[in-house]
């Protein structure tokens, strides 16, 4: 089969590598849009080598083969894949618990999605309905961390609310807020396609990525008690944290999606704690009260698709895939999620 994988610093290449097979446990997919990630882009930035395996964990795809024990009926469906379930033990107490994330013995079936075909455990596949096609269905795990963290926030109608950061992350949480019912979001956009995307799909305005005019402008719009909660999802080394905290009442909330750099100190704890705010870390999605986060963005795709589909501005052949990873890293070229079709 192809695969492309990284061979130097920003450099990829499709090379011939020996298509997986099923083995117990697991199935074999046909990949059909496969999404980069910032999880992606971050050692495309900054490492030198060779990698050893495909990367790519946004997916949709054709079940083609199923190993001993899973059942037939997968064969032909369409389906995405939760690559974290998908490598996790299964057996552990994080594991038992619906908290695959944290499974202490991960196994590893087969490298990512930027490839023909990829094998997963067959617990980590959802099957599509058909009205989420294939661009639809490799946006499902972005949403999904949206979803996850309007779930831990328990974000509820008449609710006013702030996502830092329009990114798909930032947008997939926008999303994610509205459809639990907050009644107004409002975004901190750096581009102007971001701005663009964010009201698009429903966000009430985009504040000024200075703080004071920001804090201003929610305070306008909320009696000047703030923002019921907000939603940092930029990450890095910037002071986005600390920008969030301030647009948010007193006793109000803060989730963090961002992935911070190590050693990251930009937050004055003294006005979060004087406020005292609630502060949430959510990572990745699991099972909250029997139900799966990846159930639940599905089910937001089905019904708000064609709404969603905003934050895909990009989509490459296969072959293209060192193309498709520049425009990624380059937001000049105006792009939010750009996706591969393999």
């Amino acid at each position: 089969m192809k695969a492309a994988l990284q061979t130097g610093l920003r450099k990829l290449e499709l090379i011939e590598m020996e298509r997986p097979e099923a083995i117990p446990g697991t199935v074999v997919l046909k990949v059909a849009n496969i999404g980069i990630c910032g999880s992606d882009l971050n050692p495309y930035r900054t490492f030198s080598g060779r990698s050893g395996f495909p990367m790519g964990h946004e997916l949709s795809g054709v079940v083609v083969a199923v190993g001993e024990g899973v059942t037939n009926t997968l064969l032909g469906r369409r389906v995405t894949v939760d690559m974290v379930l998908g490598t996790a033990c299964g057996k552990c107490a994080f594991c038992k618990r619906g908290y695959a994330l944290h499974c202490q013995a991960r196994e590893f079936p087969f490298g990512g999605g930027f490839a023909e075909f990829v094998r997963t455990k067959a617990v980590g596949v959802f099957p599509l309905p058909d009205a989420v096609d294939d661009q639809l269905g490799a946006i499902v795990e972005p949403v999904a961390v949206g979803v996850h963290a309007a779930r831990r926030m328990g974000i509820g109608p008449g609710m006013t609310g702030v996502i830092v950061g329009a990114g798909t992350i930032g947008l997939s949480a926008l999303a994610a807020a509205l459809d639990a019912g907050s009644e107004k979001v409002y975004v901190v956009a750096k581009h102007d396609v971001q701005a663009k995307a964010a009201l698009k799909m429903g966000a009430a305005g985009v504040l000024s990525l200075d703080l004071p005019t920001a804090a201003g402008e929610i305070n306008q719009v909320t009696d000047g008690l703030g923002a019921d909660y907000a939603i940092e999802t930029v990450g890095g080394s910037a002071d986005t944290l600390d920008f969030s905290c301030k647009l948010v009442r007193h006793l109000g909330m803060l989730s963090v999606l961002g992935a911070f750099d190590h050693g990251f100190r930009g937050l004055e704890i003294v006005e979060a704690h004087v406020r005292e705010l609630t502060i949430h870390l959510p990572n990745c999605y699991s099972a909250i009260d029997g139900k799966h986060d990846f159930e639940v963005a599905i089910d937001l795709l089905a019904r708000k698709g064609d709404v969603l589909r905003t934050m895909i501005t990009h989509e490459l052949d296969l072959a293209e895939i060192d193309e498709a990873f520049r425009i990624a890293a380059d937001k000049s070229a105006n792009s939010i999620k750009v996706q591969v079709r393999a």
